[in-house]
């Protein structure tokens, strides 16, 4: 499926920080700031400024599925977090397995030495940049993002 104008934000959500990518029709994703204002609202509020910076034609968000690819607890905190950027947002939002993402984010980075740099938000960022070039990839491949066959009552890719 392609977009109108060929522009994603992808969102790897965290109770604390909200991991941010951008790509436009060139589809190389690139880090954001993170969102990692002390409420959800006001995070809620740095990502409806950056959406409305870029434009971007639909938000990609990372729709965490354990190993064997069931959905838990935080699965179901995607899933109220997803409705609510449907009520904020006139976008599409197509979830997108991000099994992996912040584990191959982090290890990126030496963790216990750089605590404060992950409170900026850089690997939660960095995340959303690997959700979204996932997302790209399988637009490029097969016009689906592997996620377990549950629809969660949204397109999926």
């Amino acid at each position: 499926m392609k977009e109108e104008s060929e522009s994603w934000l992808a969102i790897d959500y965290g109770s604390k920080r909200i991991g941010l990518a951008f790509a436009d029709d060139i589809r190389v994703p690139v880090p954001l700031a993170a969102a990692t204002e002390p409420s959800e609202s006001l995070r809620l509020d740095h990502i409806q400024k950056v959406v409305a910076q870029k434009s971007p034609a639909a938000l990609v968000l990372g729709y965490p599925v354990r190993p064997d690819g069931s959905a838990g607890q935080m699965a179901e905190e995607v899933d109220k977090f997803r409705e609510r950027l449907l009520e904020r947002f006139d976008l599409p939002v197509h979830l997108c397995d991000e099994r992996n993402s912040s584990q191959e984010a982090g290890s990126h980075w030496n963790l216990r030495k750089s605590r404060k740099k992950r409170k900026t938000g850089q690997v939660d960022s960095a995340a959303a940049t690997l959700i979204l070039r996932d997302y790209l990839d399988s637009l490029a491949a097969t016009s689906e993002c592997s996620l377990p066959e549950q629809d969660k009552g949204g397109q999926v890719y």
